[in-house]
């Protein structure tokens, strides 16, 4: 499976590469792509730069995750940008968002009427925000149909484990949370819809 993580200047670096970390550990499984509405190097808020391909949606993978970050209100602003973003997570059979990543996906309007976890930092702006949306309160993450989303970048780690359990099988996702030491309930404060 393709996944793409789409990166903009100014995102969490931990929001994309916890992920990438987890998806990373079974390469026979999931092909990991860095993309971006420029196709051009990027910059996380830590100073992380990124080669990125160009994003497009017709060649976008299976699975699309969006981090959060402070350069998501920037992207909340530029339309064109979201409309490529929109088409991008229509053709894809997943999409997972990470803390504000979550407002890009509102924004497109294709989390309307969708539960999602509650972004855990900021949860008026992001109520102002997403107009639509159906909060879970106290949800580390949460899956409604394709869409998966997480309340902050370790809740982020959490929700991929999740999904990878719900795409393999629970016993790869421990297996991937044990090679990596880190500490993972399946049943922690997560929500399917």
């Amino acid at each position: 499976m393709k996944v793409s993580i789409v990166l903009y200047d100014d995102f969490e670096t931990l929001d994309a590469f916890g992920p990438a970390e987890l998806f990373g550990k079974i390469p026979e499984e999931f092909h990991i792509e860095y993309v971006s509405l420029t196709g051009k190097i990027v910059n996380s808020a830590q100073g992380v730069k990124v080669w990125t391909e160009p994003l497009v949606p017709d060649e976008i993978g299976n699975a699309i995750l969006i981090p959060g970050g402070s350069g998501a209100r920037r992207l909340l602003e530029d339309f064109d940008s979201l409309e490529i973003l929109k088409e991008a997570i229509e053709k894809s059979s997943y999409c997972l968002t990470i803390s504000t990543g979550s407002a890009l996906l509102a924004k497109t309007g294709k989390a309307f009427r969708r539960r999602m976890a509650q972004y855990e930092k900021n949860i008026f702006w992001a109520l102002h925000t997403m107009n639509g949306v159906h909060w879970i309160e106290g949800a580390k993450w949460a899956a409604d149909g394709k869409y998966y989303s997480s309340s902050g970048s370790m809740a982020g780690m959490d929700m991929t484990l999740g999904f990878i359990a719900d795409i393999l099988d629970i016993d790869v996702a421990v297996k991937i949370a044990d090679d990596i030491g880190y500490k993972w309930d399946p049943d922690d404060e997560c929500v399917y819809i």
